[in-house]
């Protein structure tokens, strides 16, 4: 199974502002992000992505499976769609190769993207630069070890200030 992160970052790297609110976002980053939701069906979030953009930004609503990372395990979710979890990394890779899913993606947040980096399986990152600088926000790893190399896939120009980079992880 192949999981990829899509991911909008700030000009310097961060990937929300330090007021939590994506008003800073283009139109075309949550295009993009939609379009490979629906490619792929299988959607991987932690709690605070899924308290941001639920229930009215959800990329999947009415099919597919999306996965929410939390240690709220007695939380439950309003759309047949959605399982909450705290399992580990190749613990949800195993639950959605065995729904039958090839591909799955990552769309937030830190600590989400953090756990799959460290378990090794994230296999390619599209990062959507935004031409914004923030003074504080959140990182896009933390507590993450060792370095991770990447090779350069593809450049693509989303606007007239907004760039998509798209990145193949290097496996160890």
């Amino acid at each position: 199974m192949k999981i990829s992160v899509y991911i909008a970052t700030s000009a310097n790297g961060l990937i929300s502002n330090s007021r939590n609110v994506s008003d800073w976002l283009s139109p075309e980053y949550g295009q993009g992000m939609y379009a490979m939701c629906q490619k792929f069906k299988a959607v991987i979030m932690g709690k605070t992505t899924y308290n941001i953009i639920a229930p009215d930004y959800l990329p999947l609503k009415d099919e597919g499976t999306t996965v929410v990372l939390t240690t709220d395990v007695t939380a439950k979710p309003d759309n047949p769609t959605i399982k909450f979890t705290n399992d580990k990394p190749a613990e949800i890779k195993q639950a959605l190769e065995d729904k039958g899913y090839t591909e799955a993606l990552i769309i937030g947040g830190t600590m989400t993207i953090s756990q799959f980096i460290n378990a090794g399986l994230v296999d390619e990152i599209y990062f959507i630069v935004e031409p914004v600088l923030f003074d504080a926000g959140l990182p896009l790893l933390k507590d993450t070890t060792g370095e991770l190399k990447l090779n350069l896939l593809q450049v693509s120009k989303l606007n007239d200030n907004t760039v998509q980079l798209h990145y193949h992880v290097q496996k160890k």
